[in-house]
C-alpha cells in the first residue's frame, strides 16, 4: 500500500519507498517492498563526514528536541527526526550544528510557537538558526511540526506540518531540511532524494545499490555473480537503468522500482556496452559496440531502434541526456584520444567541447542544462565543469586520490562523485560553488563507484 506524507503548509503526497532487495537474475521476480525503514539497518554504519575548502564559514543551528503532545513519551519518533535533520544539515555544508549539550532549556517544559520561549536561551550559545517543534502520535498516525526561527532577528522564517506514520519520520527530517535550505538560501534542498550507485561490499562481484544522501535505506538492487555498473535514473525516480552482464553477454536492464518487473534491452547491431535513460523515462541511448567500433543508437524503453545516433570507426561511449531530453554528451576518440562532444538527440552534428586533457570522460548534464560535468585526467582523473556550449573548463577536485563518475544533485549545488581519497573508493560531494568536499556517504568493506543522483522524489 502506498504511504502518503502530508505537509500541511504546502500539500505533499509521498510514495515512501524503501525497496527491499530486488533479485534480478534466474527468478526473475521482483521483490519490492514500500515502506520507510525506522532507522538504519542493522550493522549499518554512521557517516563521518568532514568539510574541506575555501570559504568553509558556516552558520550555527540549533535542532530542539520535539515536544510531546502525546504518544511519543520516550522521544522515540522525536530522536528519529532530529538525528536525520542533523545529518542532512550539516551535509549541506552550510550549517554548524550546536552542540545539544549547550542547550539551555527543555523542550518538553518550553514552548516551540513564537513567543512560548526564550529567544536570550538561544543567543547565549551562539545560535544563528533554530529548529523547534513538536509531536503528537494517535495509534499509527503522526502529526509533526518543524518550525525554523533567525534567532538574531527573534522571528519565525518557516514552518511545515507534517502528517503520517512513525516510520516516515526520517523522511519527513529530510523534507523539513528541504525547506530550511530554500528558506536560508533562496533554494530548496536536495535531501529527498536517492543516490544509486556500485559495490563490492558484498563480495568481488559490483552490484548496483541505493540509499538516501543521508546515508539511510540502504537498498541491494541487483543481485547476480558477475559485473553490474553504470546505473542511471530517470526523472520519476521510479526506473533505473543499469548494465549486467548477467546473461552472459553484456545488455542493459531496465528495472521498474514500481511495477517490479524490469526489461532487458539489446540490440542487433552488437554489444550494448553502456546506455543512459531520457529525463522523461521514454528514451534510451546505448552505446553498441562491434567489430572493434562503438557507436550510439536512440531506442525506446523496450528497446525498439528509433535511430542511430553516431557512425565512425572509432569509440563513442558514456553517453548522457541533457534535462530537457534535447542533447546527448557523449565521449569520443575520433580525435585521437577521448574528448567530450555534444549532439542533438533528434541527430546530426556532433560539437567538441573539450581540448584539454589527454582522457575525458562520463559527462553529466546540470540541471539546468547550462554545464557539464566530466572527469579528466592530468596525470590522475580530476572532475571538471565546462559550459555545455563550449569554454574555458574549471577543475572542481583538488587532485586528492583518483576522482570519477560525477553526478549533480537536482539543486544544481552539488555534485557526488567516486574517489580514492581515503583509500578505498568511496562516494562523496562537493559543493560546487566554492569545491568543499563533504564524505565520504558510503562506508564498508569494498569499494563504492558510479553513483547516479536522482531527481527528488515527489509522489
Amino acid at each position: 500500500m502506498r504511504r502518503r506524507i502530508t505537509n500541511r503548509i504546502v500539500p505533499v503526497y509521498a510514495a515512501l519507498t524503501s525497496y527491499s532487495r530486488l533479485p534480478l537474475i534466474a527468478a526473475c521476480g521482483a521483490v519490492i517492498v514500500f515502506a520507510l525503514s525506522v532507522g538504519a539497518p542493522a550493522g549499518a554504519q554512521p557517516i563521518k563526514m568532514y568539510i574541506q575548502g575555501p570559504g568553509s564559514q558556516l552558520s550555527a543551528i540549533s535542532i530542539s528536541g520535539l515536544k510531546d503532545l502525546g504518544g511519543d513519551s520516550d522521544h522515540s519518533l522525536s530522536s528519529e527526526f532530529v538525528g536525520t535533520l542533523r545529518r542532512d544539515l550539516e551535509l549541506s555544508g552550510y550549517f554548524r550544528i550546536i552542540d545539544p549539550h549547550a542547550y539551555i532549556e527543555d523542550p518538553q517544559t518550553s514552548g516551540y510557537q513564537l513567543g512560548q520561549f526564550n529567544f536570550a536561551d538561544w543567543r547565549s550559545i551562539n545560535s544563528d538558526f533554530l529548529v523547534k517543534g513538536a509531536v503528537k502520535v494517535d495509534g499509527g498516525n503522526v502529526q509533526l511540526t518543524a518550525l525554523l526561527f533567525d534567532v538574531a532577528q527573534q522571528r519565525r522564517m518557516m514552518g511545515k506540518e507534517f502528517t503520517g506514520s512513525a516510520s516516515d519520520a526520517p523522511r519527513m527530517a529530510r523534507r523539513f531540511a528541504d525547506a530550511v535550505l530554500e528558506s536560508t538560501t533562496g533554494q530548496n534542498g536536495p535531501f529527498d532524494t536517492k543516490l544509486a550507485f556500485v559495490s563490492t561490499r558484498g563480495g568481488r562481484f559490483k552490484e548496483v545499490y541505493t540509499q538516501t544522501i543521508d546515508g539511510q535505506d540502504p537498498f541491494r538492487l541487483t543481485d547476480n555473480p558477475t559485473i553490474n555498473i553504470f546505473p542511471s535514473w530517470d526523472r520519476s525516480a521510479r526506473h533505473i537503468l543499469y548494465l549486467s552482464y548477467k546473461s552472459m553477454e553484456p545488455a542493459l536492464y531496465l528495472a521498474d522500482l514500481q511495477a517490479k518487473r524490469e526489461t532487458r534491452i539489446v540490440s542487433s547491431h552488437g554489444r550494448v556496452i553502456g546506455g543512459a535513460i531520457s529525463p522523461d523515462g521514454q528514451r534510451i541511448v546505448a552505446a553498441v559496440e562491434h567489430a572493434g567500433t562503438t557507436n550510439l543508437f536512440i531506442l525506446t524503453r523496450d528497446g525498439e531502434e528509433l535511430a542511430q545516433l553516431t557512425d565512425t570507426s572509432g569509440i563513442n561511449v558514456s553517453p548522457a541526456f541533457s534535462p530537457d531530453g534535447s542533447k546527448i554528451a557523449f565521449t569520443s576518440d575520433r580525435s585521437g584520444t577521448p574528448q567530450i562532444y555534444v549532439i542533438p538527440a533528434g541527430g546530426g552534428a556532433a560539437k567538441r567541447l573539450t581540448y584539454s586533457g589527454d582522457y575525458n570522460t562520463t559527462p553529466a548534464f546540470s540541471p539546468s542544462g547550462d554545464r557539464i560535468a566530466y572527469q579528466s585526467r592530468h596525470g590522475r582523473f580530476d572532475i571538471f565543469v565546462i559550459p555545455s556550449s563550449g569554454g574555458e573548463p574549471k577543475q572542481l577536485t583538488d587532485g586528492e586520490g583518483s576522482n570519477e563518475y560525477p553526478s549533480w544533485s537536482p539543486d544544481g549545488r552539488y555534485i557526488a562523485f567516486s574517489s580514492t581519497r581515503s583509500g578505498r573508493s568511496r562516494i562523496y560531494v562537493l559543493m560546487v560553488i566554492n569545491q568543499k568536499i563533504i564524505g565520504p556517504l558510503t562506508e564498508g568493506k569494498g569499494d563504492d563507484t558510479c553513483p547516479a543522483w536522482s531527481w527528488w522524489l515527489g509522489e
